[in-house]
């Protein structure tokens, strides 16, 4: 399954992790944690990661990476891209037919995002990586997946309403960025900037820096992908 999201964010990466600002980032983190002084660059990191089979030591710099994801986006990049194969996986196991390869891929890196930038270390300091993508699949599974339809006898009907979540602002505006994207009023490249800056909380210096364009240009982008989206929101209302 080809996408493009996917695709970017990967490519992205291989430049961003190996880039002076996030060489400097691990070095801070280096000098409070000692499990990164091994490595040089944040490629390697997660490279090291991937490839090593001692799962305690993975863990233990997972912890480190969750533990700064909420203050430090490169905490957070590096995370995401630690958990980036399962993200694939998910991605492709919400394909349905009503649904495109990008706009299942838009969900599933916003939800993951959220889930990195707020994920609670003090509660669930162990199994980081399952744990992010447990929680991503079963977000992603109420997001995207229609409930099969079966007979609710008449008087349960509103208990069912009362009792059903609500849906958050983050769910909102991924089904407005989807809608967008399916009629063609905004492109993929411009979706990726909006799910990345609104939802995952990327600098738009980083952004930039990622896109290899200027932070007024990036900015400009977002502003009328914005514009966009509240038109299509408007309709949809």
């Amino acid at each position: 399954m080809t996408m493009t999201l996917f695709t970017r964010l990967d490519a992205e990466w291989r430049e961003l992790g190996a880039s002076p600002p996030a060489v400097t980032a691990l070095g801070m983190w280096a000098g409070t944690d000692g499990a990164f002084r091994e490595f040089s660059n944040l490629c390697e990191l997660v490279e090291g990661m991937r490839h090593s089979a001692d799962r305690e030591r993975n863990d233990e710099l997972l912890a480190c990476l969750a533990g700064r994801a909420q203050s430090d986006p490169y905490a957070a990049r590096a995370l995401f891209q630690a958990v980036f194969p399962g993200l694939i996986r998910i991605a492709a196991d919400f394909r349905p037919a009503t649904h495109s390869d990008e706009e299942i891929a838009s969900v599933v890196i916003a939800t993951a995002y959220e889930r990195i930038r707020t994920y609670p270390i003090g509660r669930r300091p162990r199994s980081i990586a399952a744990n992010v993508l447990l929680d991503t699949r079963q977000a992603v599974s109420r997001s995207v997946c229609k409930p099969r339809v079966r007979e609710v006898p008449t008087a349960d009907i509103e208990k069912l309403i009362v009792k059903a979540p609500e849906k958050t602002a983050s769910d909102e505006l991924l089904g407005i960025i989807a809608e967008a994207v399916r009629t063609r009023r905004l492109g993929v490249v411009d979706a990726q900037l909006v799910v990345l800056s609104c939802l995952a909380a990327v600098p738009t210096v980083e952004l930039a820096a990622a896109q290899g364009c200027t932070v007024h240009t990036v900015r400009r982008r977002r502003l009328k992908a914005e514009a966009v989206l509240k038109a299509v929101a408007a309709c949809v209302a």
